[in-house]
């Protein structure tokens, strides 16, 4: 629905990935978007001549939008969703502290847009919010922060990037059946040649979380039955002795990994600092956070082996599954790639 969906940047968007079926495309701009986004759902959802989806019956309809797209997301559902009603929930992913405009030429008072924009409070529908770490201590999402209601509920991921090794790369052949994307791993190159970053890339569990507080919102719509309630990132010195407050003013503990939020075995059993922010080298680096293996003698530290390191990760996984923040079918592939870590 985004003019950079169509035209794109150096390497991505339709016209350029396949250009001899898509070169004659033609986008009139991000002014356009929310529309085109509305006619698109609506040629789904209510088929004409054309049944995109050929006879099947839908059952729920949600909306989802992530980074840049989260923004035009959070203002389509403020300023769009009582006038087209399509939609039984929505998803909204690593928004920004960015306030995406209903036009580009905001000259009057009704199309200019707040400095800070909640998401409406009363809406017919629910509305998730997942943020990663990156979100809350990079791009100042902290100061968005909204309570949870009967039709709301945010949930910031302790130990995520707003992109990762998961979004740009493994992901791309993931079936669900390799520990691989479970691994904690150092790589500085989340896409060679065109991405290069000065430290390895945040290799955390962002997209586990993704999975399970989509399959909350499907339920939540569904059912009525609503997403369970999460922790906030800590913003405060924590007083616990070894912990502490960076210079960003966030809570970390005695190795590094931030407080609060999401738990998940990659914070409470880690192997690595895996943290949102701490990135250099290309200009997109900023939104990869960074991971920082440990070595072997922390590792023994913390762990006086490595079957007390899995027992530990079992634990843990069983504590995020029974929240609700990991699905149980998750559940194997990081015991997986817990059980394949090399001993110190």
């Amino acid at each position: 629905a985004q003019y950079r969906g169509i035209a794109g940047s150096s390497i991505l968007g339709l016209k350029r990935v396949n250009p001899s079926r898509y070169a004659t495309l033609q986008h009139p701009g991000d002014d356009f978007s929310y529309d085109i986004f509305s006619q698109v759902s609506n040629a789904i959802i209510a088929p004409g001549n054309i049944d995109p989806l050929e006879g099947l019956v839908i059952d729920t309809v949600l909306a989802a939008g992530e980074s840049q797209s989260a923004n035009r997301m959070v203002t389509y559902i403020n300023a769009v969703h009582k006038t087209t009603q399509l939609f039984d929930g929505y998803f909204v992913h690593s928004r920004t502290a960015n306030v995406a405009p209903l036009t580009s030429n905001s000259q009057t008072v009704e199309t200019q847009m707040p400095s800070v924009a909640f998401i409406r409070n009363d809406l017919d529908v629910p509305v998730m919010l997942l943020q990663t770490e990156t979100d809350v201590v990079v791009l100042n999402t902290a100061a968005l922060r909204q309570d949870d209601h009967d039709q709301f509920r945010l949930w910031e991921i302790a130990g995520a990037g707003h992109a990762d090794l998961y979004v740009s790369s493994l992901g791309f052949t993931d079936v669900g059946d390799d520990p691989q994307v479970a691994t904690v791993a150092e790589v500085a190159s989340p896409v060679p040649g065109f991405i290069e970053c000065g430290k390895p890339v945040n290799s955390g569990p962002q997209h586990f979380v993704a999975k399970a507080a989509i399959a909350a919102l499907q339920r939540w719509v569904i059912t009525g039955q609503a997403p369970p309630i999460a922790d906030r990132i800590t913003l405060a010195v924590d007083s616990h002795e070894g912990e502490g407050s960076d210079d960003t003013g966030f809570a970390r503990d005695n190795v590094g990994n931030i407080l609060g939020g999401i738990r998940t075995p990659y914070v409470d059993v880690p192997i690595a600092r895996l943290v949102g922010d701490g990135q250099s080298g290309d200009g997109l680096c900023i939104l990869f956070g960074s991971t920082e293996l440990f070595d072997a003698t922390t590792l023994a530290e913390l762990y006086p082996s490595v079957n007390d390191y899995i027992d530990r990760v079992k634990q843990s996984l069983a504590t995020a599954v029974a929240a609700g923040f990991i699905l149980e079918a998750d559940m194997h592939l990081i015991s997986a790639a817990a059980e394949a870590v090399e001993p110190w």
